[in-house]
C-alpha cells in the first residue's frame, strides 16, 4: 500500500510539473487579456534579422520597413553627376560618381570616384541611424591622400563635405561636393 501511495504521488508530481512547463512555455508568446489570449507576433515575419515585439518588427541596424525588407543603403545607390567646388581641371568641373552598397552591411556604402585629389578610388561611408546622412571615416584613398567627411541626402541630390589630407605635405583641403542623381 505504501508503494502505491509513493507511485501515485510521484505520478501526480510529474503531471503537475509537465503542466507547469507546458503552460509557462505557451504564455511566453501570449499576452493575456481578461477575455482572450492574444499572440500579436504569431503571424508576423520579420526579415533580415528583425524581431517581433507587440506585433511590430524591430529591425536590425541597416534595415527598415514593415518587415525589415529595405536596406538603408538603397536610397543612396546610383550614378551621380558631381559638381565639385575644388575642381582644378582645365575642362568641365563636372564628373561622374557612383554609389554602391556593401553586400554584408546594409548601413554602409561605397562611393567611387569622389573628389579630384585621388580619382577612380572607392571611399567607404557609414549611414547614420536617421538614414538621411552618412559619415566618411578617415581613410587612405591613394598614396599620401586621406579623406574624411560627411554627407546628407535630400530627394535626388547628395551634399558632401569632404576633407582631403596630404600626410606628406601636412596640408588639408576642404571641399563641398553636390551630387545630382542621373
Amino acid at each position: 500500500m505504501k508503494n502505491i501511495k509513493i507511485v501515485a504521488t510521484t505520478f501526480f508530481s510529474i503531471i503537475v510539473c509537465f503542466a507547469v512547463v507546458l503552460f509557462s512555455a505557451c504564455e511566453k508568446d501570449a499576452t493575456k487579456n481578461s477575455t482572450t489570449n492574444l499572440q500579436p507576433c504569431k503571424d508576423v515575419i520579420c526579415l533580415n534579422g528583425g524581431t517581433c515585439s507587440d506585433g511590430m518588427c524591430n529591425c536590425a541596424v541597416g534595415y527598415e520597413g514593415l518587415k525589415c525588407e529595405t536596406r538603408w543603403s538603397d536610397k543612396f545607390i546610383g550614378n551621380y553627376l558631381a559638381q565639385d567646388e575644388c575642381y582644378a581641371g582645365t575642362t568641365s568641373p563636372y564628373y561622374t560618381v557612383s554609389i554602391s552598397s556593401v553586400v554584408d552591411y546594409a548601413n554602409k556604402i561605397r562611393i567611387y570616384n569622389l573628389g579630384t585629389n585621388c580619382t577612380a578610388q572607392n571611399i567607404s561611408a557609414t549611414i547614420n541611424p536617421e538614414k538621411t546622412s552618412f559619415t566618411i571615416p578617415l581613410q587612405n584613398t591613394c598614396g599620401n591622400i586621406w579623406y574624411s567627411g560627411t554627407g546628407n541626402i535630400s530627394l535626388q541630390e547628395i551634399n558632401i563635405y569632404l576633407i582631403a589630407r596630404d600626410s606628406v605635405a601636412h596640408t588639408s583641403k576642404p571641399c563641398s561636393i553636390l551630387l545630382l542623381k542621373l
